[in-house]
């Protein structure tokens, strides 16, 4: 027989301790650390007089950072890591740091504190209502800025595991800020889309649309995909929502989204999706706890679904590894 394992008080550790690695980064984004620090090298002094801050704090913060792998130092001096230049730095095309600002900072973090509370009496974390959360424009706003953070190189890769460009027409089923959309209608200079969603989260998508030059190919309509109804199209794409709800609300919309699609058109299912044996991704387990209503679905599940309502040949396709994959069926 090979060696028992010995039990590591690390790994029970590390992931305890883990809020502190996330407060860490927060505050490097809300003191613009990071932008900072891009721009050229520089020892905490330097980066002290430039924030105006009192250099004693600020240089444990900066150990810390570098303890975390974000930063680097050399010789007194502190820069970038290849992955803060990347993500963390605003002027990066791929930054994604409002995600953790925003949606992290102000939506999840506060009640994944109360985590046990909110298990104990079937609540979910935000809202069990989405409708009225997103009914506070407030509200709305803050957690579609962090999601359209994120969203932007999900819907980007979303593009490299689909071929869009056979699809004229995607209706893109609470669809957020439309980061997908923009994404797809990069990619296919043919394709339109309608983005389905609640009134306040369209305010701030429309915005981001009209931002991106693309308001003349991406529309908006207002509605609540378990009450209201959506416009017909050859492709419908569902992104990083339909695992929050419960089978029969699953079923419902597939079955919906079938019928509003042609012969030959196609649905895209983007979620938080399990593996086979529900052992990971861990990111996938872990945003699964942010439904009260949803339960953790693997891939062949969620093609077990769509199958069910009757599309046929679902593939499934890792996006975003370690955390997101997409089913894609056809309509026969």
């Amino acid at each position: 027989m090979g060696d028992k394992r010995q039990a590591d008080p690390n790994i029970v550790h590390h992931i305890a301790t883990g809020y502190m690695g996330t407060c860490v980064v927060l505050a490097a984004l809300e003191l613009n650390v990071f932008d900072e620090i891009a721009k050229k090298p520089l020892d905490t002094q330097e980066l002290s007089e430039i924030l105006n801050l009192n250099a004693k704090p600020l240089e444990r913060l900066m150990v810390a950072l570098a303890s975390l792998g974000l930063l680097e130092r050399a010789e007194g001096k502190y820069a970038c890591s290849l992955e803060t230049d990347r993500y963390l730095v605003k002027s990066s095309p791929s930054y994604f740091g409002d995600y953790y600002r925003f949606q992290v900072r102000q939506c999840l973090m506060p009640d994944f504190l109360r985590l046990d509370e909110l298990i104990r009496e079937n609540r979910a974390i935000m809202s069990d209502d989405w409708s009225e959360f997103m009914a506070d424009p407030e509200k709305a706003k803050v957690f579609i800025l962090g999601q359209h953070s994120a969203s932007l190189g999900g819907g980007r890769m979303l593009t490299t595991k689909f071929d869009f460009s056979p699809y004229r027409r995607m209706v893109d089923l609470a669809g957020g800020s439309g980061a997908c959309s923009i994404a797809a209608c990069r990619s296919n200079p043919e394709l339109t889309s309608v983005i389905v969603d609640f009134p306040n989260v369209l305010k701030v998508a429309e915005e981001i649309v009209a931002n991106e030059g693309l308001s003349d190919r991406i529309t908006t309509r207002a509605g609540d995909l378990t009450k209201d109804d959506w416009p017909a199209g050859d492709l419908m794409l569902i992104s990083l929502v339909v695992s929050g709800f419960a089978r029969d609300d699953q079923l419902a919309i597939f079955g919906k989204c079938f019928s509003k699609l042609p012969s030959g058109g196609a649905i895209i299912v983007h979620d938080f999706l399990m593996n086979r044996d529900y052992t990971g991704p861990t990111l996938s387990g872990l945003y699964n706890l942010t439904s009260a209503q949803g339960v953790p679905t693997s891939g062949e599940d969620m093609a077990g679904l769509l199958r069910e309502v009757g599309f046929v040949n679902p593939v499934i396709e890792t996006v975003i590894p370690e955390y997101t994959a997409m089913v894609a069926a056809r309509k026969p």
